[in-house]
């Protein structure tokens, strides 16, 4: 074997000589003989010593301060300027060198100058541990465990391994092994593993595309579908092979159970229809970014370039990911972009997850060319959704896990056969859930990328006049709009539907769903409590990542974890609704009765509730610049409410804005104590929920009895239009249709217009996306109408509130074969319901 030499530029004093110099300083300066002569100086006057001992101290001082920070400048951006490598005989001896040229003068400090540059490690480890809890275990196999392996490719110096033990602890695993091409950074991770004391990890000096187990060579484990767990740390762009690399770790991965993490840094552009299944929106740089990026690391022999990831997230099937920035300087310009990854194989059979997409959800849009654009698989070849469709080859041991039999076919012509079976489509992150698949599946629109928050922090409408009124039971299959999910989860908690279907043009609303649906499942009532009771959590990241994050979608996870910060301090001070309580806590401070709205949260009485609100809050929200410049104004309205002009519209109507404003809330402190009942006047007038006043899911025995019970398994979460989601839906497969006020935001339809015959010829069914139909229904409701008598069985009802007394489109639905009867009317100065914040409520049945 050929020699290796490498010419290296050692610094003149390492970590050990610093130590010294400052060791040999403070013993001469603190000597007797030392301490003397300098009390001697100090008795004349000035004297050249004087001066010069402080700037002879300085550089001891500065060196001491900056010897990390110059060497891993040193090491990272001069150092490799200057090194080659010599009489190397193969590429992978090449790497090595290089890896062993750029890291023998820095591995001692590796740990301590990575905390802030390689941002996402916690996170990927946090995920993959999380995960790994919350698989069930396999059964035994012949009355012996499967073993528990993990491989950290790339590992270095063990950090991942020792941060591991945080989150998970190392004896979960059988046998843990470190593998990397560098013996500097290994020799940190050997004393990291003996000071440490762990018996069951391993280091291996190997490199991490032709990896080979000891297990493996000995016969003991057949290493296809062996590992439990493989993690990649900013390694995945550092291997030349990548290709080699990610198959063989798709080979050797459990199918069933195993997982991979992967963080790296990454630039990407558009990514096409892959990339709105997979939720990468934000994975997008500029081009500046990614040409600067990709030619700034590659001078490290870091590898940017988007094949790496692209193909990481074509082998693996994706269960979370992650898009960030690091922004390690502090600076609004310097920000690198960083991934983090976790996923499994594409041969863990996904049939209970795409039954629940099809037939629990009545997902029928993937199967045709109208209605919702979300389909089964984003790709056009078919995924294979079991296992036993696979006929796994033997695992080459050698450089790659991929091989090619050359076959002789017809006259003599060469047949190339892959002994891989092509694995089909990669199925979108929906797919593989570990748990309660809530939320059907979508692809990311360029409508979806307005919603950059959520709109609605909690919803106003009253669930329980719903349940009671419209006779709620077990047998309903209801569709609703999501909103906040409050009146969702108290459907489930008071009637346990068989089906509800929650829809939300904005994902953000679903998001909030999917968040209350895991904190469920997941949290104690406390941690629940604080989260959406108080509004907030002190260790929200951590219990997103931790516990959370098993129970949520990728894209779910992903926004939250960008969004953590809402529940730093109150949640229902964010979204556009939070302005509204944001300016009502300004009103209150100006106008000096913040101490009377204290009291009217804990009045014991309607008599001092009403007096509180006649004397001193009244005349605040009555006033005239708050009516003229907020309540009346209709981009207020809008940003802050969520009232758009149509909705304004309809309630001008019957009157002027102080008629509304009258008419919604002086009823309220006659009706019932706020304190006891009507939480949802409390939230706004007291900024959060109490024990005593909150939705009922949020009481301990509503909690226990979701969190215990199975009425949520009902809920499908949808993010799309009503109509689009109808149409998906089998015909008479619904009773009821709840709407909110929806149908107020749209154009009025002159009344000698007839109603189409059906919704196929629809303008947007020829390009059927969301942005389509979204575009349509801005002056078009009778499709909406149609598809709900199709959807509706005999006997069900379309049910919705107006902020008009008789909405216009009351002869829409009549036109079409309904039968519309009015469930209440707000007149008289009577209120309909503990909101009162709607005119009326209606109801439309479908007769025979």
């Amino acid at each position: 074997m050929a020699t290796l030499t490498t010419t290296e530029n050692k610094p003149l004093i390492g970590k050990a000589g610093s130590l010294l110099l400052i060791a040999g300083g403070t013993t001469v300066l603190g000597s007797k003989a030392v301490q003397v002569k300098m009390e001697e100086l100090a008795s004349h006057g000035p004297t050249l010593l004087k001066f010069l001992l402080p700037l002879l101290l300085l550089p001891l001082l500065l060196y001491t301060r900056l010897a990390i920070p110059l060497r891993f400048a040193y090491n990272c951006f001069i150092k490799p300027f200057f090194v080659r490598s010599k009489h190397l005989i193969s590429n992978q001896d090449a790497h090595k060198a290089k890896l062993e040229a750029f890291y023998s003068g820095q591995a001692d400090l590796y740990d301590s100058t990575r905390s802030s540059l390689l941002k996402g490690r916690e996170n990927m480890l946090q995920l993959l541990a999380a995960h790994l809890k919350a698989q069930p275990e396999p059964l035994l196999r012949n009355n012996q465990r499967q073993k528990k392996i993990w491989v950290d490719l790339g590992g270095g110096t063990g950090w991942n391994i020792e941060k591991m033990d945080e989150y998970l602890p190392l004896t979960y695993f059988d046998s843990i092994y470190l593998i990397d091409l560098c013996e500097p950074l290994l020799e940190v991770a050997r004393a990291r593993v003996k000071a440490r004391g762990w018996k069951n990890v391993h280091v291996l000096c190997q490199d991490a595309s032709n990896f080979v187990l000891p297990e493996w060579e000995s016969g003991e484990m057949d290493p296809r579908g062996s590992l439990r767990a493989v993690t990649m740390s900013y390694s995945l762009s550092m291997i030349p092979p990548f290709y080699q690399l990610l198959d063989r770790c798709d080979q050797v991965l459990d199918p069933s159970r195993g997982l991979m993490g992967v963080v790296d840094f990454y630039t990407a552009r558009d990514g096409g229809n892959k990339e709105r299944a997979i939720g990468t929106a934000s994975k997008r740089v500029s081009w500046f970014a990614k040409w600067f990026w990709e030619c700034w690391f590659s001078l490290d022999g870091v590898n940017l370039h988007a094949s790496r990831r692209d193909y990481l997230e074509y082998k693996m099937g994706t269960i979370k990911t992650y898009n960030a920035r690091n922004n390690f300087l502090n600076s609004w310009f310097i920000q690198i972009p960083y991934y983090v990854f976790l996923g499994c194989s594409r041969r863990r059979d996904a049939s209970l997850t795409l039954e629940s997409f099809t037939k629990e959800a009545g997902n029928q849009k993937g199967l045709n060319s109208a209605g919702l654009r979300t389909p089964i698989s984003p790709f056009g070849t078919p995924p294979l959704s079991s296992p036993d469709t696979f006929g796994m080859p033997s695992l080459d041991l050698g450089p790659s896990a991929i091989k090619s039999d050359i076959m002789r076919g017809k006259e003599g012509e060469i047949v190339m056969q892959e002994t891989l079976v092509d694995a089909g489509a990669p199925l979108s992150p929906f797919h593989y859930h570990l748990k309660k698949a809530w939320r059907v599946p979508y692809l990311e629109e360029k409508v979806h990328e307005q919603f950059r928050t959520h709109i609605y922090g909690w919803t106003w409408e009253d669930p329980a006049v719903d349940v009671k009124k419209l006779n709620i039971n077990k047998d309903d299959h209801i569709l609703a709009i999501t909103s906040a999910g409050d009146n969702v989860l108290h459907y489930a908690l008071a009637a346990s539907p068989a089906r509800i279907h929650a829809v939300d043009m904005n994902p953000c609303q679903g998001h909030i769903l999917e968040l209350k649906l895991a904190a469920i499942q997941a949290l104690d009532y406390n941690d629940f409590w604080l989260l959406f009771g108080e509004g907030r959590h002190p260790e929200f990241r951590k219990l997103l990542t931790s516990k959370l994050s098993p129970y949520l979608s990728s894209h779910a996870y992903a926004y939250w974890l960008a969004h953590d910060t809402q529940f730093a301090r109150n949640f229902y001070f964010r979204g556009y609704s939070g302005w509204a309580l944001r300016l009502a806590q300004i009103a209150f401070f100006l106008s000096g009765v913040r101490k009377d709205v204290k009291k009217i949260c804990k009045a014991s009485t309607v008599a001092e509730q009403d007096q509180i609100w006649e004397k001193k809050i009244r005349p605040v929200f009555l006033g005239r610049w708050m009516v003229k410049l907020f309540l009346g104004n209709p981009m207020f309205n809008w940003h802050a409410l969520g009232v758009p002009q149509n909705q304004m519209n309809c309630f001008l109507q019957d009157g002027t804005v102080e008629d509304y404003i009258k008419a919604t809330l002086d009823p309220i402190p006659k009706l019932t104590t706020l304190k006891d009942d009507n939480y949802f006047f409390l939230l706004c007038l007291n900024g959060r929920y109490t024990r005593s006043s909150c939705p009922s899911f949020l009481k301990p025995e509503g909690f226990r009895a979701l969190k215990n019970g199975k009425a949520t398994n009902a809920i499908k979460s949808h993010t799309d239009t009503i109509l689009n989601v109808l149409r998906g839906l089998p015909d008479g497969s619904l009773t009821k249709i709840i709407v909110m006020d929806s149908m107020d935001w749209f154009d009025p339809i002159d009344p000698s217009v007839p109603l189409p015959t059906s919704t196929i010829n629809a303008p947007d069914t020829l390009d059927s996306t969301p942005e389509a139909s979204l575009e349509h229904l801005r002056s078009e409701l009778d499709y909406e109408i149609i598809e709900m008598l199709r959807v509706l069985s005999v006997g069900g009802l379309a049910i919705w509130r107006s902020a008009a007394k008789r909405p216009w489109y009351i002869q829409r639905f009549e036109l079409a074969g309904f039968k519309v009867q009015p469930i209440d009317i707000r007149e008289d100065g009577r209120a309909i319901d503990r909101v009162n914040m709607y005119a009326s409520f209606w109801k439309a049945e479908k007769v025979a």
